[in-house]
C-alpha cells in the first residue's frame, strides 16, 4: 500500500493531481445515489483507509484462491454501492482495500499506464529496487523464498507459490514482492525524504512528509499517537503496534502488549504485509533515521514477523526492559489453536442430524454472484459419487462439502488442513456454512452464503447459471405464479 501511496504522489507532485481532489472528478461515473461517500470521498481517503468502507468481504473473497483478473474500471464502478460501509465517512480507520483498488485505477487513468508498469518506471527502477515487482516470474530463476505454512506440531508445510494477487483486484493492496535489499533501500529513501519538507527536485519519492503524515486515529482511545497516514502506521513509544498484521486479531486492545515500555519514546512508522506462506514487518525511525526490515517465507501460529521486528528494535535501541517473545510466540499459538477448537465445537453444536431433503444431484451446478464477480461450484465427489464437493472457484481446490439441517451444508476443516490449503485462518463458523434455496421442482436455484455476517448480514446471494431458471425463481418469489408455465 505504501508504494501505491508513493505513486499517488508523484502524480501530486506533478501537477496532476491533489490530495484533496474527489474522486468524482476523476471518475464522474463512481456517484452512486446510495452510496453518499462517493460524492464526498478524495483520494486522500481511499489512502488513509478513512471512508468506513469494510474489507472483511474482500479478504474473504480473496482467501486461499489464485485472483481472477482484474474488473474492468467500468465493471467495478457498477458494484462500489455494494461495499459494505459500516462506519460513517471519515470518522474512523477501517482498513479495507477497495480503496487501493480505486486508487489504483486512477493512477492507471490518469498515467496511461498500467499500475504495475507505472510503479516500476516511477519506483522502483529510479530506486534501483531491481528485484521488487507487482508481477513476479520466476521460470528462469531460483530467487524465490518458497512459501511455507506452520502446522499444529510446528512443522513446516511447503506451499505451491502462486502470485495470487497479480492481475486481481487486489494488485494494489497485496501484490508487492521484494526483497530485504529492495525494502531497505525503500526505506533509505523513505527517511531522507521524510526530512526535507520542499522535497528536492532530484529525488525520486515525492510528498513523503504528507505520506508519513497523522491523517486519522487508530484504534482510539490512545492518549499517545497511534494513527494512519498514506500506506503507513503510525506509533508514539511506549504503544501499541503491530496492528496491520495477524497478531493484532488474537488479543483484544485491552491486553495487547506494549512496545518499549520503560524506555525513552520515540515516533516508530512501520507497515505490515503478507499472504498464505509470507509475512513482512518494515519499521522506519525518523528521528535516527533507522529502519528495520523482516520478511518471513512461513506463515507461523502467530506472526512471527511482528515479533522478530519488535526483537530486532528492541536490540537497535538497547531497550532497558527487553520482552520474552518466547512466551508471546507460545501464547499467540495457544489462541490460535483455541480458536480453531471453538469453530469446531459450535459447527458441531448446531449441526442436526439427518439426511439432505434432496438428492445430491439436485445440488449441483455453478452458482454466480454478480456484485463481486465471483463463481461457486458444487459437484459431486468423482470418486465417491455419493457425497458433494465445493470449489470457490471452477477448476481451483474442492473442498468436501458435508449435509449440516435441511438445505444448509458445512465445509470447514481442520487447521491442519486449512494451513496446507493455504487458506487464512478463519475461524466463523458462518463462514463455512451454506444454505441452498429450492425451485418449485426441487432443484437448488441458488447458495446464500453467510460470509460475514457483520458485514452483510443477509449474506451474498450466488445465482444458479440458468437464466431460464433463475427467471422461474424470481417469478415465483414476486407471487407471479402463472409466469412459470412460460418459461419452464
Amino acid at each position: 500500500m505504501s508504494m501505491v501511496a508513493a505513486g499517488v504522489g508523484k502524480l501530486v507532485d506533478d501537477g496532476k493531481l491533489q490530495w484533496t481532489t474527489l474522486l468524482r472528478e476523476i471518475i464522474p461515473e463512481i456517484v452512486h445515489p446510495h452510496a453518499k461517500w462517493t460524492y464526498t470521498s478524495t483520494i486522500a481517503d481511499l489512502l488513509a483507509h478513512r471512508c468506513g468502507f469494510d474489507g472483511e468481504i474482500a479478504t474473504l473473497l480473496a482467501d486461499g484462491e489464485v485472483g481472477d483478473i482484474r474488473l474492468p474500471l467500468e465493471a467495478f464502478l457498477k458494484t462500489v454501492d455494494r461495499i459494505p460501509h459500516p462506519l460513517p465517512h471519515r470518522e474512523s480507520w477501517l482498513m479495507c482495500p477497495w480503496g487501493y483498488t480505486i486508487a489504483a485505477h486512477i493512477i492507471e487513468l490518469i498515467s496511461q499506464q498500467q499500475l504495475h508498469k507505472y510503479l516500476q518506471d516511477q519506483v522502483f527502477q529510479p530506486l534501483g529496487m531491481t528485484s521488487t515487482t507487482l508481477r513476479p516470474s520466476f521460470e528462469r530463476s531460483n530467487n524465490i523464498a518458497e512459501p511455507h505454512a506452520s502446522l499444529s506440531d510446528g512443522e513446516a508445510c511447503p506451499l505451491a507459490f502462486q502470485p495470487r494477487y497479480s492481475f486481481s483486484s487486489f494488485e494494489a493492496s497485496r501484490g508487492a514482492y521484494s526483497t530485504v535489499k529492495d525494502l531497505l533501500l525503500w526505506a533509505k529513501e523513505t527517511l531522507a525524504a521524510s526530512q526535507d519538507t520542499t522535497t528536492p527536485s532530484n529525488t525520486v519519492l515525492k510528498q513523503i512528509p504528507q505520506i508519513l503524515s497523522n491523517h486519522i486515529a487508530m484504534k482510539n482511545p490512545s492518549l499517545l499517537e497511534r494513527s494512519y497516514g498514506f500506506g503507513w502506521a503510525r506509533a508514539q513509544l511506549p504503544g501499541i503496534v503491530g496492528l496491520l498484521g495477524g497478531n493484532s486479531s488474537l488479543w483484544e486492545m485491552s491486553e495487547q502488549p506494549v512496545f518499549g515500555t520503560g524506555n525513552q519514546s520515540r515516533l516508530m512508522i512501520y507497515h505490515q504485509g503478507g499472504g498464505p506462506g509470507y509475512s513482512s514487518f518494515l519499521a522506519l525511525f525518523p528521528e535516527t533515521q533507522s529502519a528495520v526490515v523482516v520478511l518471513m517465507n512461513t506463515t507461523a501460529m502467530s506472526d512471527a514477523a511482528d515479533w522478530i521486528a519488535r526483537l530486532l528494535i528492541e536490540g537497535l535501541f538497547d531497550f532497558a526492559k527487553p520482552t520474552n517473545y518466547v512466551r508471546l510466540a507460545e501464547e499467540g499459538k495457544r489462541r490460535t489453536l483455541e480458536r480453531f477448537a471453538t469453530l469446531h465445537e459450535r459447527l458441531t453444536e448446531e449441526r442436526i442430524q439427518g439426511a439432505p431433503p434432496l438428492p445430491l444431484e439436485c445440488y449441483v451446478g455453478k452458482y454466480n454472484n454478480e456484485d463481486y464477480k465471483y463463481m461457486l461450484e458444487v459437484t459431486l465427489n468423482p470418486e465417491s459419487q455419493s457425497d458433494l464437493m465445493i470449489s470457490l472457484r471452477p477448476g481451483s481446490q474442492s473442498y468436501p462439502l458435508r449435509h449440516y439441517h435441511d438445505h444448509v451444508f458445512e465445509w470447514s476443516m481442520s487447521f491442519d488442513e486449512i494451513r496446507k490449503s493455504g487458506r487464512y485462518d478463519i475461524v466463523d463458523p458462518s463462514y463455512f456454512r451454506i444454505r441452498f434455496e429450492t425451485y418449485p421442482d426441487n432443484r437448488a436455484s441458488r447458495i446464500i452464503w453467510n460470509i460475514h455476517d457483520a458485514s452483510v448480514s443477509d449474506g451474498l446471494t450466488f445465482e444458479w447459471k440458468d437464466e431460464c431458471l433463475a427467471e422461474a425463481w424470481r417469478a415465483v418469489h414476486a407471487g407471479m405464479n402463472h409466469l412459470i408455465s412460460n418459461i419452464i
